[in-house]
């Protein structure tokens, strides 16, 4: 099973980038479509990382610690998610099998590659870029015909 931590984390601070005052775990939630129980979770890893502070009380809720063009995907997956790609044998292979003698070793060295290839990737990308791409995607959308609207 996937793991959607990252997406949710990833709207969630874009969400927060666009408003100037705190936002409580339940608006967030709803604006990600799960239970703000989840959205907690969520943002105390996310307070632990130093990209968000929280506030307790009636007018309490979240809020950026630094700007969208200072915070990298690299940094909030690493909040968020697990350093795994992807998991290896949970059991020792069988030794006498050609294969099971050394697929440890080399999925080991397949996971070490695709790790710092996703880590390169996501540390040149910033919540700036997201928040581009947002509004790239607001203004390309094509206009609903009038049949379409009605």
């Amino acid at each position: 099973m996937q793991s959607c931590r990252f997406a949710f984390a990833v709207h969630v601070l874009a969400y927060l980038a666009m408003r100037k005052d705190c936002c409580s775990s339940a608006r967030l939630a709803e604006t990600v479509n799960t239970n703000p129980v989840v959205i907690r979770r969520l943002l105390l890893d996310l307070q632990e990382a130093g990209l968000v502070r929280t506030l307790r009380g009636p007018n309490g809720g979240a809020i950026l610690c630094k700007k969208p063009e200072k915070i990298t995907l690299l940094q909030v997956h690493y909040a968020v998610e697990s350093p795994h790609v992807f998991g290896l044998h949970p059991n020792q292979p069988l030794e006498e099998c050609p294969v099971g003698r050394g697929i440890q070793d080399a999925l080991a060295y397949v996971h070490r590659r695709a790790v710092r290839s996703l880590d390169r990737e996501l540390g040149t990308l910033t919540l700036q870029d997201v928040m581009q791409r947002l509004r790239v995607g607001r203004t390309e959308r094509p206009a609903k015909s009038l049949a379409q609207r009605q």
